[in-house]
């Protein structure tokens, strides 16, 4: 749940800067802060990587890079907890494909259920459009670079790299980021302001979360991190409100008591779905059997 708060607060932080200046310097803050994290728990990112490292360290390096912005700017345009909905898209489009092939069975089917009121509960959130396609598709856009990154980190995990993968991954973007914001932007949006705020974002989004995971993944299952991030929508939407009642967030933050019925449909849809345990391979098997059998 810290982990939750703290992206969340992250993420408000950059609401007062354009969301492509102020992406380069929360991406280097927080990646540097990452790589000192896992140099002192002896996992160092700087070694050398076989070849089949490489595509997936250049995936997550582009996804990482093309998240930092997007995400601010999805945030600018709708609000914290809409952009949160959104994006559990790209966690629930994980393993999508298993559950596809198995939707004959009772598991399968739960599934797609808690997925299809998950679509509806963002179909409700963000209808009318009222203009802010734009915002919606950079959620959508963040919700793709999240199902990157789970990808990913399952390929890296495979050969035992997957923290000093990510990691290396983050501090390559920061560069990208960097020589983007430069190309477009030229040098006068540097300001010791933004890099503060941008540099406290990125303690908060990224080496944060990384630190309270891992300390809850040592003491619950990942099944029970996974039931507990399903509620990324409710608490992100929460630290939008508070910032708006307190006037650091523009008002606009703030949602009405139906877009709060529609994130809470998203959330207890995307709990249940996390919630479920995979049957055993024979009781799957059992489950796709037709009843002549």
């Amino acid at each position: 749940m810290a982990s939750l708060v703290s992206s969340g607060i992250g993420y408000a932080f950059t609401t007062s800067f354009l969301a492509l200046e102020v992406a380069a310097p929360m991406q280097t803050v927080g990646a540097l802060a990452l790589c000192v994290l896992m140099l002192l728990t002896g996992r160092s990112p700087f070694r050398r990587y076989q070849r089949p490292m490489w595509w997936p360290i250049a995936r997550l390096t582009g996804g990482n890079a093309a998240v930092a912005v997007l995400y601010p700017f999805a945030v600018q345009r709708l609000n914290l907890g809409t952009v949160a909905a959104v994006v559990v898209l790209g966690y629930l489009s994980v393993g999508f494909k298993r559950i596809w092939l198995l939707r004959a069975t009772a598991w399968g089917f739960k599934h797609l259920c808690g997925r299809a009121l998950v679509v509806g509960g963002i179909v409700m959130l963000n209808w009318p459009l009222q203009g802010g396609i734009v915002g919606l598709l950079c959620a959508f856009g963040s919700a793709w670079c999240v199902w990157n990154t789970v990808t990913v980190l399952g390929t890296m995990k495979d050969h035992g790299l997957a923290d000093q993968g990510a990691t290396f991954a983050n501090l390559l973007s920061a560069p990208v980021l960097f020589a983007l914001v430069f190309l477009l932007q030229g040098g006068d949006w540097v300001s010791r302001e933004l890099f503060l705020v941008a540099g406290l974002a990125g303690l908060l989004t990224l080496m944060l979360p990384v630190l309270f995971t891992n300390a809850a993944l040592r003491r619950i299952s990942k099944l029970d991190v996974g039931v507990m991030q399903s509620l990324s929508t409710p608490v992100h939407a929460m630290v939008a409100l508070v910032g708006a009642a307190m006037g650091r967030l523009p008002s606009d933050q703030r949602l009405s008591f139906p877009d709060w019925a529609a994130i809470l449909l998203i959330a207890g849809a995307a709990f249940g779905v996390s919630s479920l345990r995979e049957p055993s391979g024979g009781a799957l098997r059992v489950g796709t059997q037709t009843s002549g059998k």
